[in-house]
């Protein structure tokens, strides 16, 4: 069976999608879909990034986040996700969860010497599985495409959104871009066409009802700065690093060599506001910062430099 799929990955919720143009791919048998190894690409990452996360809280003794991680970092290992690994690769998907099965016992059992030891071993070998799965499970071409790699990154900064807003408890989605309101000449360092128009706060349905009728700006920007999950914080910060490996080691040597200045630029921009974007996060800023830097400042360059569209349904 034959399967054509546009690039694309969630963006701004269900109704808003991202594309890479006009692209489409025809694939063999069960060989992933651009979009579909996009995903699979920030999946991965995720789970690096919380396995990853284990290791200090150990080093710190404390056991209590490091338990809550290697238990995120297991759940993402769903039946869907184990059997996309198994049908390749029987040995990895058993290895894969055999080592966080066990690095969840190692962050419950009562510490000792070889705690740390123990922990860095075994985070070392999900790593090299997991490198291994994706070399197995997708395709060298999809794995060398930059554009495959930016959707992967913009997945991750999605988790980054949604940990974020766990992490103060903000009551609403930080990856819908109609949450925010701005002034219609908020400078997006990126051309205009790039903008994307924007509804208000007081008519915007967050699932149940008006926004306007029970939550202020002052409410979404969440001033006090109350973090309230120190683990769903830890996980921002662990996958907006992911980003800027993905972004620094995979997608920026190969787009800089063959963009415009245009290109060259926007992606200028966007290392610039991820390393902003770090920046504040690591100080705790409000959501609606970190929603600024990534919906105004990330996205739309990353739709210039790489052919991007916004579609709504």
């Amino acid at each position: 069976m034959k399967i054509g799929k546009k690039l694309a990955v969630p963006f701004v919720m269900a109704t808003v999608v991202l594309l890479a143009g006009s692209n489409t791919h025809t694939l063999l048998g069960h060989n992933f879909s651009p979009d579909e190894s996009a995903s699979f690409l920030a999946l991965v990452n995720t789970i690096k990034a919380e396995a990853q996360l284990v290791q200090p809280n150990i080093a710190s003794n404390n056991t209590s986040l490091a338990s809550e991680h290697a238990n995120k970092a297991l759940a993402l290992m769903t039946d869907d996700v184990n059997k996309e690994i198994a049908e390749r690769n029987q040995r990895l998907s058993d290895d894969l969860n055999t080592d966080l099965a066990s690095l969840k016992t190692s962050t419950e059992s009562s510490s000792g010497n070889n705690t740390a030891s123990d922990t860095d071993f075994l985070v070392d070998d999900i790593d090299g599985i997991l490198d291994e799965i994706v070399t197995s499970r997708i395709d060298p071409d999809q794995l060398n495409n930059s554009t495959i790699q930016v959707l992967a990154a913009v997945e991750l900064l999605d988790g980054v959104l949604r940990n974020y807003g766990d992490a103060f408890a903000v009551g609403y989605d930080m990856t819908n871009m109609s949450m925010m309101t701005m002034d219609s000449n908020t400078n997006t360092n990126s051309d205009d066409e790039s903008s994307t128009s924007m509804h208000s706060m007081s008519t915007m349905d967050m699932g149940g009802g008006s926004v306007g009728d029970n939550m202020s700006m002052e409410d979404m920007s969440n001033s006090d700065g109350n973090l309230v999950n120190i683990t769903d914080y830890q996980t921002a910060q662990a996958l907006v690093m992911k980003v800027q490996e993905l972004f620094d080691n995979q997608i920026v040597n190969s787009s800089l060599s063959e963009g415009s200045e245009t290109i060259d630029q926007s992606i200028d921009n966007v290392s610039t506001a991820l390393k902003e974007l770090a920046t504040k996060i690591d100080g705790k800023s409000s959501p609606m910062e970190i929603m600024t830097i990534v919906h105004t400042r990330i996205h739309p360059n990353l739709m210039t430099a790489f052919g991007l569209q916004l579609e709504y349904d």
